[in-house]
């Protein structure tokens, strides 16, 4: 594996174990709630909730009254907030995976 690119070595941090599969379908649950249920406040910061602290970057990103008139703007928008919730959600998943794979070792180690 040391060989492989460092977004390959990330990818499979982030999808190898699972506690971080299982905090990715945590994730992709709440964002088709929110898709689902865009009216609901509670619901619609979930998914922002959950990739946090990167996704509140995001924030610095002017998504607001230019994008209210609909059409292609609208869509490219919504398009790159999900694709940053994206990336925030593999680099968390990834961070849990190397802390899973950190406590596996230190175990295995203890009972060696």
């Amino acid at each position: 594996m040391r060989n492989a690119s460092l977004p390959r070595r990330l990818l499979a941090l982030a999808t190898d174990n699972w506690l971080s599969r299982g905090y990715l379908a945590v994730l992709a649950t709440s964002i088709a709630l929110a898709v689902a249920a865009p009216d609901s406040d509670a619901v619609g910061m979930a998914p922002m909730l959950l990739t946090a602290p990167l996704s509140f970057f995001g924030i610095a990103v002017p998504f607001g009254p230019g994008t209210e008139g609909g059409g292609v703007v609208q869509v490219l928008a919504l398009a790159a907030t999900l694709g940053w919730a994206g990336v925030c959600a593999l680099v968390n998943a990834a961070v849990l995976g190397a802390l899973a794979h950190e406590v596996s070792g230190r175990r295995t180690a203890r009972h060696a």
